[in-house]
């Protein structure tokens, strides 16, 4: 296997495990704000974010990308 297939194999289970605790994260969150008797009930997730919110991560992840760039290139 050469070292683009390495880095695109790398990059997607990167991203997976990032994904799998963003999610794990945001349920755990949902579940902490229950009232106390209904930890037991499943209710719908709403989310609550507005267009703000998703600039700032669109933001954060293009920081991580170029972040991820500026290790990997040559010296």
């Amino acid at each position: 296997m050469n070292s683009r297939n390495s880095a695109i194999l790398l990059g997607g289970l990167i991203g997976a495990i990032v994904g799998a605790l963003a999610g794990w994260a945001y349920i755990r969150q949902q579940e902490a704000q229950l009232p106390a008797g209904t930890l037991g009930v499943r209710a719908p997730a709403r989310m609550q974010a507005g267009a703000s919110d998703y600039v700032k991560i669109g933001v954060a992840l293009l920081g991580l990308i170029r972040q991820f760039d500026d290790l990997f290139k040559p010296k």
